[in-house]
């Protein structure tokens, strides 16, 4: 009888796709909430257009990866938020190309819903780590914060840009770790 291969036996292992998609998810968070923060103007949209489209196809990316390597919450967290840049990529490239009217009312439950995700996605992130945690939990506040201001409290957008620089500096730091402790096979930034 001639032996058989288990393919799944032959699959070469994967790096953590998680180390790109916070990657990702940072470097268009930093971007938005400067422009959130009123730091730039209205016209950081041409930067955040494309950041937001590429970001959300390398989050969408590591979210596939994440179900590969039978990592639930990083695929689920990937795949959600990296809905969330490419909807926001796609919304305003269609005001910008005047193709629609952005609607205020869809906008403040689209940010609603995503607030609801990230407070279930925090409470999962307790089982990973404090940086993790710190990360998803400011990334909820940003969608409360927003919520509040486009229901009537435009003060509170210019705020969670703010707490959105520090999500992204946070994002960053993970990324940062995950890619040093896998080059140098040790603990070079503590999570």
């Amino acid at each position: 009888m001639a032996e058989q291969t288990n393919l799944n036996e032959a699959k070469q292992p994967i790096a953590d796709p998680s180390t790109v998609g916070l990657a990702a998810f940072a470097i268009a968070l930093f971007t938005l909430s400067f422009l959130n923060a009123g730091v730039i103007g209205p016209k950081g949209v041409s930067i955040m257009i494309p950041l937001a489209l590429l970001s959300g196809v390398i989050q969408i990316i590591a979210a596939i990866y994440g179900f590969r390597k039978n990592e639930l919450f990083t695929a689920i967290v990937f795949g959600l938020y990296g809905m969330f840049w490419i909807v926001y990529a796609l919304s305003n490239l269609g005001v910008a190309l005047k193709w629609y009217e952005l609607d205020a009312t869809a906008l403040l439950l689209f940010m609603i819903a995503y607030a609801i995700f990230s407070l279930y996605a925090f409470v999962a992130s307790l089982a990973t780590n404090v940086a993790v945690s710190v990360t998803v939990f400011l990334l909820f506040a940003v969608f409360v914060l927003v919520s509040i201001g486009l229901a009537g409290f435009p003060s509170f957008i210019a705020v969670a840009g703010y707490v959105g620089i520090a999500d992204a500096l946070m994002a960053f730091y993970v990324s940062a770790a995950g890619l040093l402790g896998t080059l140098y096979g040790r603990t070079v930034l503590p999570v």
